[in-house]
């Protein structure tokens, strides 16, 4: 069979949300016979603005495995950044689940150190601080101090949750319940350090429960670490 009737190889070309990895549309799956030519269009998306492309946009079928990347950043978002620093909250801090996003969960109390991931500058100048996955902070001078490192100053040392009482629990069976596919952070005592992770869906044997001063709990995963209850379902 001649070249001109042999199927080359599809290609996949996605069309991303750079920074969150989000398919904007169902990836697109070309075909065609070896040394058909192929152009890949740059798609509009509304409230997107198209940022780069990996791969190549325009060629011809062969028998070479191809994918290509179309990437966007949404046009409220200025500069992003990817950080590792602490900040200071003094007063209750509200969370949302996204930036510019819904406020959820229960408001981060105030005196306690937060490590942030990632920061957001938007067109109006805001600054947006990820403090856990879709979990994002609106930075406020007046309220937060930022800190590239944990300070070794005791009057300015973090108040973690452990200070208070942990209940013990007796292998209590759990499920992790967050966004599908999402994972959630694990911690080495509440509101401190992260040091793993767990997917939606995961189980979990309890084996401690705390409440802290202003009502949110933390549930201990045997070998895992401590986990903010509101992700955490109890097996009966």
């Amino acid at each position: 069979m001649a070249d001109s009737f042999k199927t080359g190889n599809p290609i996949w070309v996605y069309y991303t949300d750079i920074d969150t990895g989000a398919n904007l549309r169902v990836p697109q799956l070309l075909r065609g016979f070896v040394g058909t030519p192929f152009h890949i269009v740059e798609l509009k998306f509304p409230n997107y603005r198209f940022i780069k492309a990996d791969g190549q946009l325009n060629g011809s079928f062969d028998m070479q495995p191809h994918s290509v990347h179309l990437y966007y950043r949404r046009n409220s978002w200025g500069e992003v950044q990817t950080v590792a620093m602490y900040l200071k909250l003094s007063t209750p801090t509200q969370l949302f689940d996204d930036v510019d996003g819904m406020p959820v969960d229960t408001p981060l109390p105030g005196g306690i150190f937060v490590k942030t991931f990632q920061r957001i500058a938007t067109q109006k100048g805001e600054f947006w601080y990820e403090v856990n996955a879709d979990r994002w902070l609106k930075y406020d001078s007046n309220t937060m101090k930022d800190f590239k490192e944990l300070p070794n100053d005791d009057s300015l040392a973090p108040k973690p949750g452990t200070q208070l009482a942990i209940l013990p629990l007796n292998h209590l069976k759990a499920v992790v319940d967050y966004v599908q596919g999402k994972k959630l952070d694990v911690y080495d005592q509440p509101y401190g350090q992260s040091i793993g992770k767990v997917i939606d869906g995961e189980r979990l044997d309890i084996i401690g429960k705390l409440n802290d001063n202003n009502g949110v709990v933390w549930y201990q995963a045997k070998d895992l670490g401590f986990i903010n209850g509101s992700y955490v379902n109890l097996i009966q």
